[in-house]
């Protein structure tokens, strides 16, 4: 009785979007550190994944320590949090976050999806939706 619904229950998890590799799904994370989940959650706007993912290292004080680097590289000349900077590129936050710079590592798809990324550059960018 028990290796049917359990055959039923592989049949049904290999075949959503996120165990079948489709790519016309984007997965998004819901919190920090909760894994990917199939359905994009609210609040997906490219400040609220800012928020999530760049934050902890990006925003303005001296607990965060991108700003910190900032500060020191910048010395005053630009903002040192990246939401109050307007001299960024869509293009350039892209390759930085997926290649890394300085002491910031490089983050890759499985840690910011394609989808979020973008959102997260135009944000940056100053772009409109």
């Amino acid at each position: 009785m028990m290796r049917p619904i359990l055959a039923a229950l592989l049949a049904a998890l290999m075949c959503t979007p996120a165990m079948a590799g489709d790519k016309a799904h984007t997965a998004q994370r819901a919190v920090p550190g909760a894994g990917w989940a199939a359905i994009p959650i609210p609040g997906n706007s490219g400040k609220a994944i800012y928020e999530r993912y760049c934050l902890e290292c990006h925003g303005a004080g001296p607990e965060h320590p991108g700003t910190q680097a900032l500060e020191a590289k910048y010395k005053g000349t630009l903002p040192a949090p990246l939401d109050r900077r307007t001299d960024l590129t869509a293009d350039f936050v892209i390759s930085t976050v997926r290649h890394g710079v300085s002491i910031m590592p490089a983050e890759r798809k499985t840690e910011i999806g394609d989808a979020e990324l973008r959102a997260i550059a135009r944000y940056l960018a100053h772009e409109k939706d």
